[in-house]
């Protein structure tokens, strides 16, 4: 395999290619994949205090300025994918309601959506079988060979090992959690961290509303209806997009949609399949 990773964003991305392949046609996707994720964190990073995004933030540049802005396409993208996340969400979603006090804060939307535009720039490179991982939310290209990568689950509970892998050619696979960066999804109807669930994992066609989905998924768990919320909601996902997810309670019990056994190893299958009960 070839493989080449980059420090961006506050996580490391790593941009991996089967071998024999063509140096040079590695070379320039992950240039220009690497390059793309440097400028995203220019643009939206909130800790950033000269950033687009903490000048909306802190009220130095109103949204209806956006459409002026050198970078006002990809800013209203991100506007309006926070949008649909939140009415997916009936709220849960509200980048203008993170921490407390509530301020402005994309983040939750932002990484997947980089790392989808990124991996297409690295395909449009020549590079047709590749994985993108961003800090665990990963995107996958088959390219022209069937078979299929394999993609671990961590297990929250148990650092350094695997609670399950999936079977994917192509398509994307978003974890969300407290177990690597801390409670760092907040309710924005309580301003408090969502900490009714460990981790929920959320795959299907595109990294963006992957991720999304899986970060809104936390934060419906922490309304009054907790792990019953989140798994109507995520039933209701799968049945209406079909995005398939596994969560994880903080006692390590776990349950996922049904149509999640279908990318499973047998093993974990049968395992996940005992849990849920």
């Amino acid at each position: 395999m070839r493989i080449a990773t980059e420090a961006v964003m506050g996580t490391v991305v790593s941009l991996t290619a089967p071998d024999p392949g063509d140096a040079a046609v590695f070379q320039a996707a992950a240039a220009a994949a690497f390059a793309h994720l440097h400028h995203v964190d220019r643009v939206f990073s909130p800790f950033r205090p000269d950033s687009p995004i903490s000048r909306i933030r802190d009220g130095l540049m109103p949204v209806a300025a956006v459409a002026g802005h050198p970078h006002g396409a990809e800013i209203r993208e991100v506007l309006d994918l926070c949008e649909r996340l939140k009415r997916a969400s009936g709220g849960a979603f509200d980048a203008w309601a993170v921490g407390d006090p509530p301020r402005f804060d994309p983040c939750g939307a932002v990484k997947g959506w980089a790392a989808e535009h990124a991996c297409a720039l690295a395909a449009a490179q020549g590079l047709s079988r590749h994985i993108l991982n961003a800090g665990g939310d990963v995107r996958l290209r088959g390219g022209r060979d069937p078979a299929p990568w394999r993609v671990g689950i961590t297990d929250p509970h148990r650092p350094g090992t695997l609670l399950t892998v999936l079977h994917l050619r192509e398509g994307a696979v978003a974890t969300s959690g407290g177990a690597e960066r801390g409670d760092h999804v907040f309710d924005p109807r309580t301003a408090r961290p969502a900490t009714e669930l460990a981790q929920v994992t959320v795959t299907g066609p595109d990294l963006t509303l992957a991720d999304g989905y899986a970060t809104a998924a936390l934060a419906v768990a922490g309304d009054s209806g907790g792990r019953a919320s989140v798994q109507a909601w995520l039933t209701t996902l799968a049945d209406s997009t079909g995005y398939q997810a596994l969560t994880v309670d903080q006692l390590g019990a776990t349950w996922y949609t049904v149509g999640l056994p279908d990318l499973l190893t047998s093993p974990a299958a049968d395992r996940l399949g005992s849990a849920r009960g």
